[in-house]
């Protein structure tokens, strides 16, 4: 009896300074890549120095005025009734893929969900117009 305590003693004896060479180790590498992370991050801070800023680079963005300039249209069209210009759209929504109706919907700034159908899309959109 006295053999196979004297036995288990030394295995779990050994088992622990397994661990502790193994804890040892761990705690060697962590160091080693700490001191690296820093000399790396140290470097690359170095190496972004701003520019000095002389007299001649002075900010002159009051100093420069926008001219505006109107834009000439020859002609315009202008849909006779909302509801041709409606059944036109909706018509060409229904044409209009999943995909394209949810950008459309993006575009828009609409909420709506991933899994949407086409059907609920479409009526985000009418709903919209």
């Amino acid at each position: 009896m006295s053999g196979f305590l004297n036995i288990s003693v030394l295995v779990l004896a050994t088992m622990v300074i397994v661990l502790a060479g193994m804890v040892g180790y761990v705690y060697w590498q962590q160091n080693k890549l700490f001191h690296s992370v820093q000399a790396l991050s140290s470097f690359v801070s170095t190496q972004f120095v701003p520019p000095i800023q002389t007299e001649e680079d002075e900010d002159d963005r009051a100093s420069v005025e926008e001219e505006k300039v109107a834009e000439v249209v020859d002609s315009v069209e202008v849909p006779t009734t909302e509801e041709s210009v409606e059944k036109s759209d909706v018509d060409d929504l229904q044409d209009k893929t999943s995909a394209e109706l949810r950008d459309l919907l993006s575009k828009k700034g609409i909420p709506f969900g991933k899994r949407d159908s086409k059907t609920t899309l479409l009526q985000l959109l009418k709903a919209s117009a």
